[in-house]
């Protein structure tokens, strides 16, 4: 049965890519003259602006203040175009072109070069702060206090408790000034709270009976309100300070253990399991106290902040003799030889972050 080919003439692929070469160079060439022509426009309607023919400098502009200008020139732009209603005295339009020209430029600073007219109609008009939020990223370090000791065989031994640094923590943060220095701040953030205890239990003859290695993980919900203060600002950097107090919310606690028996004591062989759910022996809800320092380094629009903050929790984290917890406490203390500790749960924590400030122009009274 005859087989039919289709060859592709080599000049189909070539022509091809010649006609997508001619549009991207079209468009490149298109996008260069729109900007060359904003450009060339500004100057024109400059030189006409120095001439007296003022009226026609809006026309010359309008078209390019939505694209086609820079940043520099959209500036230069919107000056002129304020300029020139000034000199129409059509106030109004004067007015509305300052308010998007704060709205696009909320934290310009007047220059010497500016003419009166556009620094007399700048100072009618406030711009302020209405919110800011942040994110933080970072890394958490647990450590934690006593309340009371209960050793699993009633004999008190060894007991070392560690944590890891690199604890996951982020937060989301509004922040609302309340004078120049002073804001409040709302937040809601996650953290994750990570220990380990490792314990020896005492047998004959000061000879450990066993050691047990107890991990808990521990996620939260915190949601703390507070305040900050600016305390010295140099150049772009700002150095601050926070106060605050919060509830903790608790999501889970799981736990993994094992156990090593001394040859006294069980043989040697290594007891573990699957991971436990401490959920039912741990409180839902934590009050924590908060306190830290940061320094923010002010960019367009907003601020890179790097901050360091310690919270030192209030509640009794163990809950004992619930029924739902008996099944795993028991399994603790029979398989593993186990109890837990009365603790409160303190946290330290470093994040770097971004805060974006939202302002709103007004005209003052």
């Amino acid at each position: 049965m005859p087989v039919s080919m289709r060859i592709r003439h080599p000049f189909s692929d070539f022509s091809g890519i010649l006609l997508t070469s001619f549009i991207i160079s079209f468009s490149l060439v298109a996008t260069g003259q729109e900007t060359s022509t904003c450009a060339e426009n500004l100057k024109n309607a400059q030189a006409l602006f120095e001439s007296g023919q003022v009226e026609k400098v809006p026309e010359m502009l309008q078209s390019c203040l939505k694209s086609g200008f820079t940043r520099e020139e959209q500036l230069s732009a919107y000056k002129l175009l304020i300029q020139s209603y000034l000199f129409e005295d059509k106030l109004s339009r004067a007015d509305s072109t300052m308010m998007d020209f704060l709205k696009k430029n909320p934290e310009y600073e007047l220059s010497p070069t500016d003419h009166s007219s556009f620094v007399n109609l700048y100072n009618t008009f406030r711009v302020r702060p209405v919110i800011q939020l942040s994110v933080h990223l970072g890394t958490n370090l647990p450590f934690l206090t006593f309340i009371d000791k209960h050793p699993a065989m009633g004999i008190p031994g060894t007991s070392t408790y560690t944590s890891k640094a690199l604890n996951l923590y982020g937060s989301l943060e509004a922040k609302y000034e309340l004078t120049g220095k002073l804001e409040l701040n709302v937040e809601a953030g996650f953290s994750q709270i990570k220990f380990t205890n490792t314990e020896g239990m005492p047998g004959l003859e000061d000879a450990e009976f066993g050691k047990t290695t107890y991990n808990e993980s521990q996620n939260r919900i915190e949601l703390p309100l507070s305040m900050t203060y600016d305390f010295k600002t140099f150049g772009r950097f700002t150095l601050y300070g926070r106060l605050g107090a919060g509830p903790a919310l608790n999501l889970s606690t799981t736990a993994t253990v094992e156990h090593r028996p001394s040859y006294i004591g069980g043989g040697g062989v290594l007891r573990t399991g699957s991971d436990l759910s401490r959920n039912d022996s741990r409180i839902a809800l934590d009050v924590f106290t908060q306190a830290g320092a940061g320094i923010k380094f002010k960019i367009r629009g907003g601020y890179i902040v790097a901050e360091l903050r310690t919270s030192a929790g209030f509640m009794n984290q163990v809950i004992r003799g619930r029924e739902e917890a008996a099944e795993v406490e028991n399994e603790l203390a029979s398989f593993y030889m186990y109890a837990d500790d009365d603790f409160h749960v303190n946290t330290s924590n470093f994040t770097v972050g971004y805060t974006q400030i939202f302002y709103k122009p007004s005209k003052r009274k």
